[in-house]
């Protein structure tokens, strides 16, 4: 495992926590480059016909971005700023689709400028402009239409994106009509669909009735004279924060084989539903890089009153918004292996009463200086992270093996106040 216990210390691959906050402080996120490695594996080893893209949005850290491209995982992206990083770590512009539903003029040129696979459209406004933006710059802009399936996710409402309340996407009854009005413009090209539901999803069964409404949207287009070369599924598979039991990358591929009638016997899985030039896109992002980080801190003190215990460390909300934002569950554990001895809720030095990463925990009697560690932050940690109460943004340490390195150094004040004036 990525993180293990060894002679009574917390480890990520082979390196002691503790050593690392010797040299960098707290706090810090930590990744293993293997753990994600191994997770990328397993969506090319399930999917390997398919484009996996990678939502930056999860982690977009140069070094977590440089290793996936190594390992040939290409990008999601949803703003000029994560296609940027994509091309500076090196992503081939055919692995980058662009998404996001409120993409301005200067995005649109710069993703097509750079050539992207794909500009996934969220509507026809949307549609309109990047058409009229693609006339300006005399080129023909790849597009697929985000389809809104009106499709509970089973997941918490902030991240549940199908609805058919949700900003996201296109009603999927009314695409028929957007997809005629787009080979009606000259400047467009029809290359795909695409739809994402939600994310930390952890029931099969959205996932598949999703797949199924692509299929036959599909298939209703291609009757229409309408051929797809990208069905886009989207991301959204969760992770085991606590007793989930989500599904695997290949137990995915097994429903969405079935879901678009592929049959995995003929080993083409460009062949769907009797689309011969439809392919797979996949676009995971905390099911890659979730269970491979950790935040690690410090304990300040620990607070006893009469209603309960806080154990209050040095960072909080601040660095990890998604106990306060979600009310989601994160493992928590000392760095240094002891047994249990009080129940504490363990909170940051943030002044907002919803600074709060986890509630009644059964920890050591920690004290002043001791390290724990947030597990399973590695998705949507940093990514989120704020400068509130003036609170430098932590740093990040990639481990590999028995190699470490810090790859984002801690700010200091001075480097927050660089820019104002």
């Amino acid at each position: 495992m990525n993180f293990h216990d060894q002679d009574g210390d917390l480890y990520c691959e082979s390196v002691p926590l503790a050593a690392i906050a010797r040299e960098v402080g707290t706090p810090y996120y930590v990744y293993s480059l293997d753990e994600i490695g191994r997770r990328a594996g397993a969506y090319r080893s399930a999917f390997p016909d398919a484009l996996i893209a990678y939502a930056y949005k999860a982690n977009a850290n140069l070094a977590v971005l440089r290793h996936l491209v190594a390992l040939g995982v290409g990008a999601d992206v949803v703003s000029g700023g994560e296609l940027w990083r994509a091309l500076k770590v090196g992503t081939p512009p055919h692995q980058i689709v662009f998404n996001g539903n409120g993409k301005t003029p200067q995005e649109i040129a710069y993703a097509l400028a750079s050539d992207v696979l794909c500009i996934n459209v969220d509507s026809a406004e949307e549609m309109e402009l990047v058409a009229e933006v693609a006339r300006a710059r005399g080129v023909i802009a790849p597009i697929s239409f985000r389809v809104n399936p009106d499709i509970d996710p089973q997941t918490h409402p902030h991240i549940s994106t199908g609805l058919k309340q949700s900003k996201f996407g296109v009603p999927i009854t009314e695409a028929g009509l957007l997809y005629q009005a787009a080979r009606a413009q000259p400047f467009l090209k029809i290359v795909g669909v695409h739809c994402h539901i939600g994310s930390q999803i952890t029931q099969a069964a959205p996932l598949l009735a999703a797949a199924q409404s692509l299929r036959d949207l599909t298939l209703r287009l291609k009757d229409d004279g309408i051929d797809l070369a990208l069905i886009n599924l989207g991301g959204g598979l969760g992770i085991a924060y606590r007793d989930e039991r989500p599904m695997t990358p290949h137990e995915w591929a097994s429903a969405v084989n079935a879901a678009l009638g592929y049959d995995s016997a003929n080993n083409d899985s460009t062949k769907i539903g009797g689309l011969q030039r439809a392919r797979i896109v996949l676009e995971p992002g905390r099911s890659i890089v979730g269970a491979a980080g950790a935040l690690v801190g410090q304990v300040i003190h620990l607070k006893r009153t009469s209603a309960k215990n806080f154990l209050v460390l040095d960072v909080g909300m601040n660095a990890l918004m998604r106990p306060s934002l979600y009310n989601a569950y994160h493992a928590i554990r000392p760095v240094r292996a002891a047994a249990a001895a009080l129940t504490a809720d363990v909170v940051g030095p943030i002044c907002e009463s919803a600074d709060v990463l986890g509630r009644d925990r059964a920890l050591p009697d920690l004290k002043r200086g001791d390290l724990v560690a947030v597990m399973d932050a590695g998705a949507y940690g940093f990514s989120m992270a704020s400068r509130y109460n003036q609170q430098p943004l932590p740093a990040e340490v990639v481990v590999q093996g028995d190699r470490w390195e810090v790859v984002t150094q801690r700010e200091t004040w001075e480097q927050m106040a660089a820019r104002e004036t």
